[in-house]
């Protein structure tokens, strides 16, 4: 794209012909069919200002909203808005969030109208991302559901398969108090849709409040997503989904890709392709590429386990394991996906500490770390940064230091957390050898993230770890109907000049 012009009319002019027809689209029902590098986000930003600024915004003055899956995501499209169309593009009422933060919007009202009731009367919920920041995880099969009865919504205990979590006996008082989960809320407005006079009320407060909707990456909407997309359009809202059936990545958190078509058509929107990629630098990338979404088998070239330094900018796995394993040269952002524990917790701070230092990126999970942690300042880990920092000297001595290093750390951790590290065990200090191995390299470390996480980005070369299975399902050729294909072509199209199989 070239330089952003002063002002949004000329900026139109940058577009492609594909990007302003899906940008000024008079279509009320619209899906942009968006491949990797073909302006997703611009063109979702640039319907954003189009209807928000539209000639009937003068006299309706419900809400142009965009809403996307993640923070991150969210943010981008934010950014992006601001810059084209000014920050009074986002003056209230129009927003560009989260649609978790429309869920709990909708569960509020439902609570303010009375239609649903919480056990103890609360009508202004707490919503947190996780019950960790109440208690330490533990190993338990006690869990519960959430039920709506009547109206009145319920928490019931309920036996599953033993996992880490956080007791109920610590959950239970929360829940008095009016704090939940996003999930909590999720599962509440789900079965209370059940209800046909709520599902009108929803229909109705979306009628009242919102006059235009952008859904970004819709193919990893679930169910109670699709939901309410559906009683947006029956409110006749202009309704605007944007994403690619190849990148669907969240089917483990019930995304339903295969649900999409099916709301097209039943709906009736129309379909606009974009297919011009401003990513792709060199031919063989761009081949790459268009082997792949047509199903052909594809080989990449190989550079073994030892990456040169400036040979790839990035690795990419499905799996964070994949990362660790691969090469001791990977530096990965994160363990694994976080499961909430006050050991695993304070390696993150750890590796937080050495991927800001040693590559400029924080780990992943860090949030999820402090939340598990129970600290609430962020500064904490800047503030900790000569105490983790010896810590990491210790590990670089060898091998035989971890159990040193992770009792140097417990008791950083003791001075700044009300959750205690329990004794050193291979379980907890296995974290802490997987980085002594990479101390112990004089080379610079690469940069190792999941598909999950590398969704969105993209880098000039790419190195990509795989099973001996994945490897088979490039040669044999990719289907998006399948999960792990769809992680595979996500990640095979992040580089804009080589993609290259890193550990064969």
């Amino acid at each position: 794209m070239t330089r952003e012009p002063a002002t949004s009319d000329v900026r139109a002019a940058d577009l492609t012909s594909q990007q302003a027809v899906a940008g000024a689209s008079t279509e009320k029902r619209l899906f942009i069919d968006a491949g990797p590098g073909t302006g997703k986000t611009t063109v979702a930003a640039q319907r954003f200002g189009v209807l928000r600024f539209a000639p009937e915004a003068r006299t309706d003055h419900r809400a142009v909203t965009a809403v996307s899956f993640t923070r991150a995501a969210t943010w981008n499209l934010q950014r992006r808005v601001k810059r084209i169309w000014g920050p009074a593009s986002l003056g209230w009422p129009h927003r560009i969030v989260t649609l978790d933060t429309i869920m709990n919007d909708l569960l509020r009202d439902l609570l303010d109208s009375g239609l649903l009731r919480w056990p103890t009367g609360h009508t202004e919920l707490t919503v947190v991302d996780s019950w960790t920041a109440f208690g330490r995880a533990e190993w338990t099969d006690e869990s519960y559901e959430v039920v709506v009865d009547s109206g009145e919504i319920k928490f019931v205990g309920v036996l599953r398969h033993k996992a880490s979590r956080v007791l109920l006996e610590v959950i239970d008082s929360r829940l008095e108090e009016g704090i939940c989960t996003h999930q909590d809320v999720r599962d509440a407005l789900d079965a209370a849709l059940e209800d046909t006079d709520i599902a009108e009320r929803v229909r109705a407060r979306l009628a009242e409040t919102t006059r235009a909707l952008i859904v970004d990456e819709v193919f990893d909407a679930n169910d109670l997503d699709l939901k309410i997309i559906e009683l947006a359009v029956q409110a006749d809202l202009s309704i605007t989904l944007v994403g690619d059936p190849w990148q669907a990545l969240y089917v483990f958190r019930g995304a339903r890709p295969e649900a999409i078509p099916e709301l097209l058509d039943r709906t009736g929107t129309r379909t606009l392709a974009l297919t011009q990629s401003f990513r792709w630098r060199a031919p063989s990338q761009r081949k790459l590429a268009e082997d792949l979404r047509a199903g052909h088998g594809v080989t990449l070239d190989t550079i073994g386990q030892a990456i040169v330094a400036n040979d790839v900018d990035v690795v990419l796995a499905v799996m964070w394991k994949q990362l660790w394993t691969t090469s001791d040269q990977i530096l990965p952002l994160a363990f694994q996906s976080f499961k909430g524990g006050a050991e695993e917790a304070a390696a993150t701070l750890l590796l937080n500490h050495m991927t800001s230092t040693v590559l400029g990126q924080p780990a992943t999970y860090l949030a999820d770390a402090l939340l598990a942690l129970a600290i609430t300042d962020p500064a904490i880990p800047d503030q900790l940064h000569g105490e983790l920092q010896r810590v990491l000297d210790l590990l670089a001595t060898g091998a035989a230091s971890v159990n040193s290093a992770y009792a140097e750390l417990a008791d950083i951790i003791k001075d700044v957390s009300p959750r205690p590290l329990r004794r050193a065990h291979p379980a907890h200090t296995g974290r802490l050898a997987a980085l002594a191995t990479r101390l112990a390299r004089d080379d610079q470390p690469v940069l190792g993230l999941t598909t999950h996480q590398a969704k969105g980005g993209e880098w000039d070369t790419v190195g990509v770890a795989l099973s001996e299975t994945e490897h088979a399902r490039l040669r044999t050729g990719l289907l998006h109907t399948e999960e792990i294909d769809r992680m595979l072509y996500v990640a095979c199209t992040r580089a804009r000049r080589r993609t290259v199989l890193v550990g064969a």
